[in-house]
């Protein structure tokens, strides 16, 4: 499928938006509740958020050329506002880089080298909508976790964002 920057603009838009629907969701439990270790692939919601900021920095970091061997460190990300102020330069990093980009941009190569040392090329396009799914997936195991702890999820649907950002 051809993506056009305008495509990419959109899809990172509503990434931000769904992502601050669930930190606002994440603001209503308790210093406990957050980092509490109930499950999940990255076992608490802390960790889980920690998880998709630091996913958006490390492909950014790979959009901008460097390979970054590993994730920042979850335990430096235990407080939500902390959290939330990196993951909001992140953002505007991303926004800045969707900014910049031409349809030729799209289809050009990716390469980085992956926390393993492998080194993996792909269409800049690819790995763009690759970014914004990975978001939409761990959301979805945000809400999951909230959930468990007795919380009411945001909505984050792409259908929802379309509704608020045509009103």
């Amino acid at each position: 499928m051809e993506r056009t920057p305008e495509d990419v603009a959109k899809l990172f838009a509503y990434g931000r938006w769904a992502n601050a629907l669930v930190l606002d969701s994440a603001a209503s439990l308790e210093p406990e509740e957050f980092t509490r270790q109930i499950g999940g692939s990255f076992g608490s919601v802390q960790g889980t958020l920690a998880h998709l900021y630091g996913a958006d920095w490390v492909w950014l970091e790979r959009f901008l050329g460097r390979s970054p061997r590993e994730l920042p460190a979850a335990e430096e990300l235990t407080a939500l506002p902390t959290l939330r102020s990196r993951w909001n330069q992140v953002e505007d990093g991303l926004r800045a880089f969707a900014d910049t980009l031409t349809p030729e941009r799209l289809a050009q190569p990716l390469s980085y080298v992956s926390f393993k040392g492998d080194p993996f090329t792909y269409p800049l396009g690819e790995t763009l909508t690759h970014l914004v799914n990975h978001g939409t997936y761990h959301r979805g195991q945000v809400a999951t976790l909230l959930r468990q702890l007795g919380k009411s999820p945001a909505a984050t649907d792409y259908s929802r964002y379309l509704a608020v950002a045509s009103a």
